[in-house]
């Protein structure tokens, strides 16, 4: 037990270390502010409301594996108005953003979005989707979307529903985030309405950032097939209950997450949308069977690499550095591993930490004596 524990406190410091900062939310914040500003100042004839999707707005933002690499900031932009054509829809956005001397150089059409690519000093990219309200907006939050499949195809409609799956998301955490948030303003001596939002991380987001680390590093030869976040991120939800701890809900996801898999009239796996029975996060894996088979070999390696995993269980803290590195990255762990050692010389000092004949480390008093180490780098 105590060694399980000792993972989830490894995978809770792991989840902190791949975050974004608290500075870089505030950039990317600023910088889709200020699109969404232009867009409404040059659509002069209909209001636009942006807002972000994904994982920005879900709190499971990680970084890049590498420092060169971006991360996406998925956008929403909603116009008001009813448009009877899809690319009308589509170019409302596209073609004001084509005038700006800021955006227009960093600008690519997707088959659903409009990417803006920053410089490499930001770090990420922008991914803004135009959108309207469907006629059932007010009821489902539904709304209207455009898709072109390549450059030979036509414009369609499809629908989307980014804010009804936050609520759903959001309603899922709802007891664990408060009280981790009332215990977060007991410790701090604050009010409960003062706790900033960016502080309380649930068990289920730290969870699905740890599962996204470890798929980046898995896939990060064949990025084109790893299993997508949306997938993870709903079949993570469904399962958690706000009981468990991040050991535990990567061992139920591991071996429950078969339970949430359905089967279309076709035969077909289907993951649905919570929230809009007609989507199917699955929809690509008919004609691109790689996806589906990647994602059933990354379940059954995922179970073995952070849930039974032997070196993690049982070995010392020599073994279980190499394999948290190999897991989850060199650099980052070894950031990891530095914060350890520097809170461990600090608790040291006060007396307060000891050396287990295992080699890991415990409050409780032994007669082995800490002695400096470098664990953590080679």
């Amino acid at each position: 037990m105590e060694n399980k524990q000792n993972i989830d406190a490894m995978y809770r410091k792991i989840a902190a270390e791949i975050e974004i900062s608290e500075t870089q939310a505030e950039k990317a914040k600023e910088s889709y502010e200020a699109v969404g500003n232009y867009l409404n100042n040059n659509i002069k004839q209909y209001d636009v409301r942006i807002f972000p999707q994904g994982s920005f707005m879900l709190g499971t933002v990680i970084k890049p594996i590498s420092d060169k690499d971006e991360y996406d900031i998925d956008l929403v932009a909603t116009i008001d108005n009813k448009f009877t054509r899809a690319k009308e829809l589509k170019n409302i956005v596209g073609d004001v953003l084509k005038t700006s001397d800021r955006y227009s150089e960093k600008l690519e059409e997707g088959k659903r979005c409009w990417t803006i690519q920053y410089s490499e000093s930001a770090n990420y990219h922008m991914d803004i989707l135009p959108t309207m309200k469907s006629d059932t907006y007010f009821q489902n939050k539904k709304l209207i979307m455009t898709h072109k499949e390549d450059e030979n195809s036509d414009y369609e409609f499809r629908q989307t529903n980014p804010e009804a799956y936050y609520d759903w998301f959001v309603k899922r955490m709802e007891e664990e985030k408060k009280k981790l948030t009332q215990e977060y303003a007991i410790r701090n001596k604050i009010e409960i309405v003062e706790v900033p939002e960016y502080k309380i991380k649930t068990t289920l987001q730290i969870a699905i950032e740890i599962l996204k680390r470890y798929r980046d590093i898995k896939f990060k030869d064949t990025p084109d097939i790893k299993p997508i976040s949306i997938i993870l991120t709903t079949l993570m939800a469904k399962i958690y209950t706000g009981k468990e701890n991040v050991y535990e809900l990567i061992e139920k996801f591991s071996r429950e997450y078969v339970l949430y898999l359905e089967k279309d009239e076709n035969g077909n796996v289907l993951i649905q949308n919570p929230v809009n029975e007609n989507e199917n996060f699955a929809d690509k894996w008919p004609s691109n069977p790689e996806r589906k088979e990647a994602f059933f070999k990354f379940m059954d390696e995922l179970r073995h690499d952070l849930v039974t995993n032997k070196v993690l269980l049982e070995g010392n803290l020599r073994e279980q550095a190499d394999a948290y590195k190999k897991l989850f990255g060199e650099n980052m762990v070894n950031k990891v591993y530095e914060s350890i050692a520097k809170s461990t010389r600090e608790e040291r000092e006060k007396s307060n930490i000891y050396l287990k004949e295992n080699g890991n480390l415990t409050t409780e008093k032994t007669d082995i004596t800490v002695r400096k180490h470098n664990f953590y780098g080679k």
